[in-house]
């Protein structure tokens, strides 16, 4: 199954269960592409915060580079943040085919 989980309440827990959600479906084989709001910014400039970790582990899950808006927000955030969580995140592709998605799952 292939899934789009938009990340975009600005709540610690809902952005946490979005993420453990994303890469939990990844470990059983899902394809999972995550998208983050800028309402989560904040969030992931927290050293400490669990959607940074969870982030930075993408790879591991053998999931794509986490989608940024394309707006100036997104050049200001992956900035400001260490390369290794930089390096798991992109701007959004100009041309998204939703229905390639089975889901579209929002937190």
């Amino acid at each position: 199954m292939k899934l789009l989980i938009r990340l975009h309440t600005p709540t610690e827990m809902a952005s946490y269960e979005g993420c453990a959600l994303a890469l939990t479906l990844a470990t059983f084989g899902h394809e999972v592409q995550l998208y983050l709001d800028a309402p989560v910014f904040g969030f992931l400039i927290q050293p400490n915060s669990r959607l940074q970790g969870m982030i930075q582990a993408l790879e591991l899950y053998d999931m794509p580079p986490a989608w940024l808006p394309d707006d100036v927000f997104s050049g200001w955030i992956a900035g400001m943040l260490p390369t290794d969580l930089a390096t798991q995140l992109v701007l959004i592709p100009e041309e998204v085919n939703l229905q390639v998605f089975e889901q579209i799952l929002t937190f």
